[in-house]
C-alpha cells in the first residue's frame, strides 16, 4: 500500500509529457516489489550436521572381571593405559570439532564405545563439555563389549524416547552381537526418528557373516516399516558401520523393500586417494552409510537432507600407505603396534535444512 501512495503522489507532480517515461518504470518496479511480497518464498532458517563415526576400540583402561575381552587394559596384549585411553578420547573431540567448525554439531552417532563411561568423559573432560552435548547409551551382549551411542546438542535435539533393539537369530540362541539404537526427538521443531547401527563384521568371512547382516537388515526394515505405519511423512535417518557396500544385498534388501523409500545416500570425498570410508589392503569399502526416508529427501518439504554425504578425510586422519599406495587410515592400533592414531575408519556427515514459506 505504501508503494501506490507514493506513486500517486509522484504522479500529482508529473506535468510535463517527457516525464511520462520515468512513471513507467516505477510502476513496472512497484510490480516487481509487490509480486515479490505475494508470492511463496523459500528461505532456509536452520541447519543441523549430523556425523556418523566409527571411532575403532574406544576402551577405558580398566579391567572388566564380566567380559571376557580385556585386551585393552595396562596388563593386556594392547597394554592399553591411561595415557593411551586420553589420547583416543581427545582425538575424538579433535574430529568432532573440526568437522563442526564454529557451530556444535546436532546429532554424533558413535560405534565401537565400551561403554557409558568412555561416552560421559568424551563429552565431559573435553572442550566438548562447553558445547552442551548429552548422550544415549546402552550396554549390548556384544562378546567384545562395544556398543553404539548417540551424542545429541542439547539446543538443537530434544529427545522423546530411546530402545535398544537386539538382533537375535532364531535359528541360534548363543547368537549375540551390537544392538540397535533407536532414538525419536524433535529436531528443532520436527520429529525425527534415528537409528545408529553397527551390524556384524566380515572378520569370520564374508559368506558366513552375511545372514546375520541380512538379519540386522530385516530387524531394521521392520523397525522402520512400523514408524511409517503410524505415520507415512515421517523422518527416518539411519547411520551407521554396515560391514556391507550399498551395493550389497543387506543394504538392497532394506533400500529395495522399506515402505517409507530409503534411500542410501551416495558418499563425496574431496581427497584424490580416498574413495570410501575404510580401506581393506588395496580396496576402499563404503561400510558407513547414512539412509534417508524419502519424506527427508522430498524437496517439496520444510526439513531437506542433502542428497549426498560427506566423508571427512582431512590430511591428519590419513598416513602414506606404504605398501598398497596412495593413503590409508591412520590408526589407533595396528595389530599390537600402538600407532597413536585415530581410527580404521573415516568419519561422514550430512545436512538437514529447514525452511519457512514467507507470505505476504
Amino acid at each position: 500500500m505504501i508503494y501506490i501512495t507514493i506513486l500517486v503522489i509522484i504522479v500529482l507532480k508529473i506535468r510535463k509529457l517527457k516525464h511520462y517515461i520515468y512513471l513507467v518504470f516505477l510502476l513496472i518496479v512497484s510490480s516487481i516489489i509487490t509480486f515479490g511480497q505475494t508470492t511463496k518464498c523459500r528461505q532456509k532458517v536452520s541447519e543441523y550436521r549430523i556425523i556418523f563415526y566409527n571411532v575403532e576400540n574406544y576402551f577405558d583402561y580398566t579391567f572388566d572381571s564380566t567380559l571376557n575381552y580385556n585386551e585393552f587394559t595396562p596388563d593386556g596384549n594392547l597394554h592399553w593405559t591411561k595415557e593411551k585411553y586420553e589420547k583416543k578420547r581427545n582425538n575424538i573431540y579433535k574430529v568432532v570439532k573440526a568437522i563442526g567448525g564454529w557451530n556444535p554439531v546436532a546429532l554424533i552417532g558413535l560405534a565401537e564405545v565400551e561403554n557409558e563411561f568412555v561416552v560421559s568423559d568424551l563429552i565431559n573432560n573435553t572442550p566438548l563439555r562447553n558445547d552442551g552435548y548429552e548422550y544415549i547409551h546402552f550396554d549390548s551382549d556384544d562378546k567384545r563389549g562395544i556398543d553404539v551411542a548417540l551424542l545429541y546438542h542439547k539446543e538443537s535435539f530434544k529427545v522423546i524416547f530411546c530402545n535398544n533393539i537386539a538382533i537375535n537369530d532364531p535359528n541360534d540362541e548363543s547368537f549375540t552381537t551390537r544392538d540397535l539404537l533407536y532414538v525419536k526427538g524433535k529436531l528443532g521443531s520436527d520429529t525425527i526418528h534415528v537409528v545408529v547401527n553397527h551390524w556384524t563384521s566380515r572378520y569370520r568371512g564374508y559368506l558366513e557373516s552375511e545372514p546375520y547382516r541380512i538379519l540386522a537388515s530385516e530387524t531394521v526394515l521392520k523397525l522402520t516399516d512400523s514408524i511409517y505405519k503410524v505415520n507415512n511423512n515421517s523422518n527416518i535417518l539411519l547411520m551407521g558401520d554396515f560391514n556391507d557396500n550399498p551395493d550389497n544385498e543387506s543394504i538392497q534388501l532394506l533400500t529395495g523393500n522399506s515402505r517409507c523409500g530409503l534411500k542410501s545416500l551416495p558418499v563425496i570425498t574431496k581427497h584424490k586417494d580416498v574413495r570410501g570410508t575404510l580401506k581393506h589392503k588395496n580396496k576402499w569399502t563404503v561400510f558407513d552409510q547414512i539412509i534417508a526416508s524419502q519424506n527427508l529427501l522430498d524437496t517439496s518439504n520444510q526439513i531437506q537432507c542433502d542428497k549426498h554425504v560427506v566423508v571427512f578425510d582431512d590430511d591428519f586422519l590419513l598416513q602414506p600407505d606404504d605398501k598398497y599406495l596412495g593413503v590409508t587410515t591412520y590408526r589407533t592400533n595396528l595389530g599390537f603396534t600402538y600407532k597413536g592414531g585415530f581410527s580404521d575408519h573415516l568419519p561422514i556427515y550430512v545436512d538437514i535444512k529447514k525452511y519457512v514459506s514467507n507470505y505476504d
